[in-house]
């Protein structure tokens, strides 16, 4: 496929967006723990994708197409910043990141604007096996990020509430797996 020269600054233009996200840190470390150099949504999603694609396969689920949705699923930060719960209400957040989102794949070839943004609107609309698998790695991921703070020396007692977070939304019953990784997580008597 030969690009015309506006649609190769578009796709420069959508690049630097990705990587825009390597400068967004994570707030609620920052805001509700006080970790100085937290990890960037980048390093997130990076960390989410490879325990998905893992988890998928043990699990018998379109890796492929759930990796996708991970690396989709935060990339609306990276002009909107990441937004904790406590300074936005989810509907606020919801339309920010929605509009970002849309100009953001608006910079890509009309070719995959369609798919793309299908399955940003699946990983929102948090209906589908994929979609809820994805949510609950996203919380999964929280967790085991939560630990590696507590192993580095932060309080537990304000890492906490990310751990229970997670065990309150993860699903027991159609990712057990995905909550017995979590459990494991939660086990103190080691660092993993």
């Amino acid at each position: 496929m030969k690009l015309e020269k506006n649609q190769l600054l578009n796709l420069v233009s959508f690049f630097r967006i990705v990587c825009n996200l390597k400068a967004i840190k994570r707030s609620g470390w920052i805001n509700k723990v006080n970790i100085t150099t937290p990890e960037s949504v980048a390093d997130h999603s990076y960390s989410m994708c490879m325990m998905s694609m893992i988890l998928a396969e043990i699990m018998n689920l379109d890796s492929g197409y759930i990796m996708k949705m991970v690396i989709i699923h935060d990339l609306a930060e990276s002009m909107v910043g990441d937004h904790i719960p406590d300074n936005k209400s989810s509907e606020e957040k919801q339309l920010l990141e929605d509009k970002a989102m849309k100009k953001i794949i608006s910079k890509l070839p009309n070719s995959l604007r369609k798919n793309y943004l299908r399955i940003w609107n699946e990983y929102i609309n948090n209906i589908t096996v994929n979609a809820k698998f994805v949510h609950n790695m996203d919380k999964l991921e929280m967790a085991l990020q939560a630990k590696e703070y507590e192993f580095e020396g932060y309080p537990k007692e304000v890492l906490q509430p990310f751990i229970k977070s997670a065990t309150d939304y993860i699903s027991k019953e159609r990712f057990d797996l995905v909550f017995e990784i979590l459990q494991t997580i939660n086990d103190d008597s080691k660092r993993i």
